[in-house]
């Protein structure tokens, strides 16, 4: 592999590092937010709706994180 496309995967690996830090804050943040909402059944429908954007999150940081690990771990 070429000193070019060595620098162009590194150029992602940061890239994507920084997309999944920016998801943790945002996926903290809404776990945040979520714990403010009060548990009764007026805000049922809100919290549902959060726990889907949550576990969304939580998903893409995940697959986020397994796409770096494979990178990291390959010999470029």
């Amino acid at each position: 592999m070429n000193n070019s496309r060595r620098k162009r995967i590194n150029q992602s690996i940061i890239a994507l590092t920084g997309a999944k830090d920016k998801m943790q804050k945002a996926l903290d943040e809404e776990k945040t937010a979520l714990a403010r909402i009060p548990d009764d059944d007026d805000s049922e429908e809100m919290r549902d709706g959060m726990d889907e954007i949550i576990s969304g999150l939580e998903d893409a940081i995940s697959s986020l994180e397994e796409a770096l690990d494979t990178l990291n771990g390959a010999e470029f």
